[in-house]
């Protein structure tokens, strides 16, 4: 059982860090998943969580296609080049599904509600440029 001031001591060590990721950073340029979560945050009539669930529902289902798209053109690649290997990469994303749900689930028990949503959008998103990496673009 977590005592009230632990819960709060907990909430501020996962917050900060997510605040810094959430942040635009000045050296990197936004992703177009950033870009379109931001367009569709603005053009709501004010920001609440209808507001950031909707946004960040449509960003993930976009950056969720990338991810499949991309799984399966590099899961082919490495299954004609090295079985062994394709077992393995097939490994790491249902290891890296698995750390999104749980992780995204605690950030929204910890943080809020919010993040049910926007936790995996960022993950998502932040996946979808890591294939698309791999995939060599």
């Amino acid at each position: 059982l977590i005592h009230a001031s632990t819960h709060m001591k907990l909430s501020s060590l996962i917050i900060l860090p997510l605040l810094l990721l959430s942040a635009p950073s000045f050296a990197q340029e936004q992703s177009e998943y950033e870009r379109m979560y931001n367009k569709c945050t603005k053009a709501a009539d004010g920001i609440n969580n209808s507001v950031v669930a909707e946004c960040s529902g449509l960003t993930s289902e976009k950056a969720k296609s990338e991810i499949n798209q991309r799984y399966r053109t590099i899961h082919a690649r490495i299954f004609a080049e090295n079985p062994k290997d394709a077992k393995k990469f097939e490994a790491s994303q249902k290891a890296w599904l698995q750390y999104r749900d749980i992780h995204c689930d605690l950030s929204g028990a910890y943080i809020g509600t919010p993040m049910y949503g926007y936790c995996p959008m960022k993950l998502n998103s932040s996946r979808a440029l890591e294939l698309r990496a791999l995939d060599g673009d």
